[in-house]
């Protein structure tokens, strides 16, 4: 009975949230980049997800992005800061882009599927204090946006 009871009491703590570790997951869309974005609950609220656009996304446009999209993070106070870039490329257009000796132009594959490649341009430094809550939110972005498993292609 006691072998029974244990594995039903965690069941009922994780379905109720009562987990220490359990996070509800939102599948942010990233339109028009067709992804969609596996995003914890709690930092759902700070990001904005906007079409690219300025000179930046008028050169990707020329290299071939079909689909660009740009994340915005708004901190508890201030201004909104642009987190990172989505771009979707025909994978053969994004394979003449990279060069093994310089920096990816329009960021890392994230995923390859269908002849096309999804790749992120993400921030190369903290962008808020780590110790602060904005700080915290950030770092659990990061930790997520080169993972192919946080994205599904629509």
């Amino acid at each position: 009975m006691k072998k029974l009871l244990a594995p039903l009491l965690i069941s009922v703590l994780v379905l109720t949230g009562c987990g220490s570790s359990v996070h509800g997951i939102f599948k942010l869309p990233l339109s028009p980049v067709p992804l969609v974005m596996n995003v914890d609950t709690t930092i759902l609220s700070h990001l904005i997800v906007s079409v690219a656009s300025g000179s930046y996304s008028k050169q990707a446009t020329k290299d071939g992005a079909i689909a660009q999209s740009i994340l915005y993070y708004q901190p508890n106070t201030g201004a909104k800061v642009i987190f990172l870039s989505f771009y979707e490329f025909p994978a053969q257009k994004f394979d003449r882009l990279t060069n093994p000796a310089e920096p990816p132009p329009y960021g890392t594959e994230v995923l390859r599927k269908n002849g096309f490649v999804y790749s992120v341009a993400g921030p190369q430094d903290s962008i808020f204090d780590p110790k602060t809550a904005d700080g915290k939110n950030i770092t659990a972005l990061y930790t997520t946006i080169y993972k192919s498993d946080t994205y599904t292609a629509q």
